[in-house]
C-alpha cells in the first residue's frame, strides 16, 4: 500500500496541465551553445513571453508551453528559438487557435420532429 501511495505522489509531481503549444523538436547540436535554450512566444499577451525549451531524452529541444492558464479567446501566435549564445532565430509563421470557445454549429436545417 505504501508503494502505491509513493508512486501516485511521484506521478502527481510530474503532472502537467493541458493543452500545450508545441513545435517540432530541434536536433541536438555538437556545439552545445548552439542548442535552443528558450523560446519567445508572441500573441498570448501584450508582451512577448519567454519560456525555457523542453529537453527531450534524445537531447533534442522543443517548445512545450502550457496553455491551461490562458484566457478563453482566439489567438494568433508566433514563436522564435533562442540558442545558448543568446541569438534569436526568425519567428515562425502565425498559428491561429481558439481556447474555451465552442466551434460554430454545422448542419443547420429544418426538422419535422
Amino acid at each position: 500500500m505504501k508503494t502505491i501511495l509513493l508512486i501516485l505522489l511521484a506521478l502527481a509531481n510530474v503532472a502537467w496541465g493541458a493543452p500545450f503549444l508545441v513545435c517540432d523538436a530541434v536536433p541536438a547540436q555538437a556545439q552545445t551553445n548552439l542548442n535552443v535554450v528558450q523560446y519567445v512566444i508572441t500573441g498570448l499577451s501584450t508582451t512577448p513571453i519567454t519560456t525555457q525549451a523542453m529537453i527531450n531524452a534524445d537531447g533534442s529541444q522543443q517548445l512545450h508551453y502550457d496553455l491551461s492558464a490562458v484566457a478563453n479567446g482566439s489567438y494568433t501566435v508566433t514563436a522564435a528559438a533562442v540558442n545558448g549564445l543568446g541569438l534569436e532565430g526568425p519567428f515562425s509563421d502565425p498559428f491561429i487557435f481558439t481556447v474555451g470557445l465552442p466551434t460554430k454549429p454545422t448542419g443547420l436545417r429544418i426538422s419535422p420532429t
